[in-house]
């Protein structure tokens, strides 16, 4: 090396990925007297640092560049060595040193007395400092740093381990800069600049993909265009890259592993199954403190291994550097499964579930999973705490085939439940038929059955009998009482089926109760729920403010502890635009539906959310005079009932079909749709279609038939049909039903030419019922029912008040208001809300990746990636994987 070369940085051999924000950051933050840039082999250290130098010597900046090696472990020899590369700065200074005969001291003395002479910043860079890091020249580091006349001094160290003298008075002066491997990772724009060869083959989302999974380390990205260039199936190389790789791991080997001490190898092979590790989990598995203590040193040795955020200290290796390891223990005999199902039973003590239920399975040991499960309440940890314990079964569910659930009964019927609750109806039948058989045998969890059978009723659109809901109320009756959650359900139960009878007093009670018991059992998740069931019944009773009180705090809740635009942040604003809708807010109901409703029709959800739903935004379209958006809207839900299989909800959308045929006048296929959908005149006087207590929305054979007559001028018939109705109910109608029966005998007498009665049953109405709160029963009866009630209200007894309180109720509803809503296309459009990990999904199956190869990146099972990609299917609607993959960059959901 010339003179010129030799205190300069390594020229590399190939074009440098330009660190732009790493640059900008040491920019923007000025020279420090300390920066150091720590981090493990082929981080990118050395190439940053010359990237910085460059650009200090380029802003006149003096600089100098030191490349360390194993001599100068030697205090004499690194003394020397920063003397002589010092010299070309002093060329006034002649003498020459007699190393041989002087005392570190004196060379110590010379070089600080020759820094003093450089009057201007000097930065000095010490590349590869951990070949020099001994005990004496980090003792000679910290005088330097510690002499206040050297502070025009900027020293730069890039190392594999960080420094060991003191640090604290620097980095309290703010003259400490710190850069890790965490800095040092590329982003994902770097990335692609590094994979800018066309030749390579490699398209944005390959690339975006392979960084986040090497988390940019750089000589892993490196290896991989090495790789790909070499092998005419590159698509290959990225579906199996990983420290397994042969190339990669003989890079870690040589570069990182072989350099440790035994003590720490052992270590990381032993712990090499964990996907993290802490102290205390380290000091239980392997029985003492000294493998913890070997904790403490790791951070000396600068491996890529990252400190996670959080409590408790704990850390995990770089997925490729794992990959390694795992490969390395598995050649050396090392049990580390056994570790892991150690790791399962030490995180169920410490009460993390969802760890203990992750490490059982990533042990082999499913039935371990099962059992943990069991033992944590089964069917209960799907309420448990504030965004519920559906993770858990899902993990098992993936290995269920491996687990003897007859044993299991509590873990199984929770498998039913979050089946049910994912729309899986086949799975959730499965697995109660297995714990049914299970308890058959087991009489202390047939309570637990019960209760879980009940639930089911709900997501499989049955009736619980009375004798169902009789056997809840005698559980909750007993004298051994219940756990608190398994409590909760039974009232939550209880408070549903009260309601879809229309028993909303007794609905709205055991809500309450079922709130605070979830509450006290610490299960935010299930208490959230209850408001569903609170608020639709305060709707019914004619409680608007109570019933936006309850989705209100279903909303927030649901937005804090799981997260905007969760299942139940969309139950929320699905039940909340029902109400918006029915006040004639319609602006204000059409923007949450536009994406609540189809997230619901294709998540967690049962009849009554999506029939609140459909009635919602059929008010939205028809009064916003949008009739072919309103069929649309029919059409769409149709076909979600069918998949579903709820049959109350397909019989709901026929009776609103019906009815929107009536409202735009076309009779007589209004008739023939009743016919042909089960509402033909056959069926006007049926006691079981006709059952308002049990019909919270829509029509009933009856209503719809009362309506046509109507529209046909045959007031006889209606009146007949509409008193038949009535003499038929045993139970008053809830209030919306008796505002809209009303609203019937106010036209019916008109119809009769009994105006004068017609309009004292109307001023009756005013006066007596918060109409304002739904006030769009007055637009949406028939077009010409407003006309009628202005012209009702003009009668000379007709209080002022009641026709004030009708015209206000009239101008409530402004269509006008939903000029800026977006049209029922936009409201639909897929790929909207596809959740982070089916995006991942999407984002792997661009790239040409097969379910199993996809399910090895992701971590995830055959089975769920066939059940991701069904979800991504249907929000896309697609029915093939390159179907989707094209969609998905039409949408704007994948770059092209």
């Amino acid at each position: 090396m010339n003179d010129q070369n030799r205190y300069a940085p390594p020229i590399s051999g190939q074009r440098p990925i330009k660190r732009r924000g790493l640059l900008l950051g040491l920019h923007r933050s000025g020279l420090r007297r300390l920066t150091t840039i720590i981090g493990s082999a082929g981080y990118g250290k050395t190439s940053l640092a010359a990237q910085w130098h460059e650009m200090l010597v380029a802003d006149e900046v003096r600089c100098l560049w030191i490349s360390l090696e194993q001599e100068h472990c030697d205090q004499r020899q690194f003394l020397l060595t920063l003397l002589d590369a010092l010299q070309p700065l002093l060329a006034d200074d002649t003498g020459g040193l007699d190393a041989a005969s002087m005392p570190v001291a004196s060379l110590l003395s010379i070089l600080t007395t020759r820094l003093r002479r450089i009057e201007q910043p000097l930065v000095l860079f010490l590349d590869d400092y951990h070949l020099a890091q001994t005990d004496a020249t980090e003792a000679l580091m910290a005088k330097i740093l510690a002499d206040r006349g050297l502070d025009h001094l900027k020293l730069v160290l890039i190392s594999r381990s960080p420094p060991r003298f003191p640090l604290s008075a620097l980095r309290l002066h703010g003259e400490l800069k710190q850069i890790g491997v965490a800095d040092l990772g590329f982003s994902d724009d770097e990335a692609l600049e590094f994979f800018s060869d066309d030749r390579l083959g490699l398209n944005p989302e390959q690339i975006g993909a392979l960084n986040r999974r090497t988390e940019g380390w750089a000589v892993a990205l490196q290896m991989v265009r090495l790789l790909v260039h070499d092998n005419p199936h590159g698509e290959a190389v990225l579906a199996s890259f990983d420290g397994s790789n042969v190339e990669m791991g003989n890079y870690l080997s040589e570069q990182v592993f072989a350099q440790l001490p035994d003590d720490i190898q052992q270590f990381l092979l032993k712990t090499a199954a964990l996907p993290a590790f802490s102290r205390d989990l380290v000091a239980a598995l392997f029985e003492g403190e000294a493998s913890a203590l070997l904790m403490d040193r790791l951070a000396d040795h600068a491996l890529p291994i990252t400190l996670l955020a959080g409590e408790g200290g704990w850390m995990r290796s770089h997925p490729v550097f794992n990959a390694f390891l795992r490969q390395k223990a598995l050649r050396q005999g090392f049990d580390t499964q056994s570790a892991v199902r150690r790791a399962a039973r030490w995180f169920e003590v410490q009460g993390d579930f969802d760890q203990a239920v992750r490490h059982a399975l990533s042990g082999g040991s499913a039935d371990l999973a099962a059992r943990i499960v069991e033992r944590a309440g089964g069917w209960r940890r799907v309420y448990a705490t504030t965004r519920g314990g559906t993770m858990l079964f899902q993990m098992i569910s993936a290995r269920a085939a491996g687990i003897d659930l007859d044993g299991f009964p509590l873990t199984t019927l929770g498998l039913s439940v979050v089946s049910a609750k994912a729309g899986q109806l086949e799975a959730a039948n499965h697995y109660l038929s297995i714990a049914e058989r299970a308890v058959g045998t087991l009489k202390a969890y047939a309570a637990d059955l019960r209760v879980v059978k009940v639930l089911l009723s709900l997501y499989l659109d049955h009736w619980a009998t009375s004798a169902d809901l009789a056997a809840l109320e005698d559980d909750l009756l007993k004298p051994e009482g219940m756990e608190l959650i398994h409590r909760a359900l039974a009232l939550n139960m209880l408070s549903y089926n009260y309601l879809i009878r229309s028993d909303l007093e007794r609905a709205r009670h055991y809500g309450h109760l079922a709130i605070r018991t979830f509450r006290d059992g610490g299960a935010d998740f299930g208490a959230m729920h209850l408001y569903t069931h609170i608020g639709q019944a305060a709707f019914f009773s004619g409680d608007a403010a109570g019933a936006e009180e309850a989705y209100d705090h279903l909303i927030s809740e649901a937005q804090a502890n799981i997260g905007p635009r969760s299942d139940l942040d969309a139950v929320g604003q699905v039940l909340k635009a029902e109400l918006q809708s029915m006040r004639g807010d319609l602006s204000a109901a059409a923007a949450p539906l536009s994406w609540a409703l189809p997230h619901l029709e294709r998540h967690d959800t049962w009849f009554d959310l999506l029939a609140a739903g459909v009635m919602g935004q059929q008010r939205v379209l028809r009064l916003g005079g949008d009739v072919v958006g309103a069929h649309a809207s029919i059409d769409r839900v149709r076909s979600t009932a069918k998949r579903r299989g709820f049959d109350r909800l397909i019989r709901l959308i026929d009776g609103e079909c019906c009815g929107l045929l009536i409202s735009t006048g076309d009779i007589e296929h209004a008739i023939r749709h009743a016919e042909l959908s089960g509402f033909g005149r056959s069926v006007i006087q049926s006691d079981r279609l006709n059952t308002l207590q049990t019909h919270l929305r829509g029509t009933t054979p009856a209503l719809l038939w009362t309506r046509i007559f109507l529209a046909e001028g045959k007031a006889e018939r209606a009146r007949d049909t509409l008193d038949w109705l009535m003499t038929r109910q045993s139970e008053r109608p809830h209030l919306v039903r008796s505002l809209e029966l009303q609203l019937l005998e106010i036209r019916i007498l008109a119809a009769e030419g009994r105006k004068d009665a017609a309009s004292a049953c109307l001023c009756d109405l005013l006066m007596t019922m918060p109409l304002a709160d739904y006030a769009s029963l007055l637009q949406l009866e028939a077009a010409d029912v407003p006309d009628l009630l202005r012209e009702l209200s003009t009668c000379s007894q007709f209080p002022a008040v009641a026709r004030q309180r009708l015209l206000h109720c009239l101008d409530r509803v402004r269509p006008a208001d939903l000029a800026h809503v977006a049209p029922l296309a936009e409201m639909v459009a897929p790929g909207g809300d596809l959740t982070e990990r089916e995006r991942s999904v999407l984002s792997l199956l661009s790239a040409g990746l097969s379910n199993k190869e996809i399910g090895r990146r992701l971590d995830l099972s055959d089975n769920t990636i066939k059940f991701h990609l069904r979800n991504i299917f249907t929000k896309l609607n697609v029915s093939t994987r390159t179907a989707a993959v094209t969609t998905a960059r039409d949408k704007g959901v994948l770059q092209r």
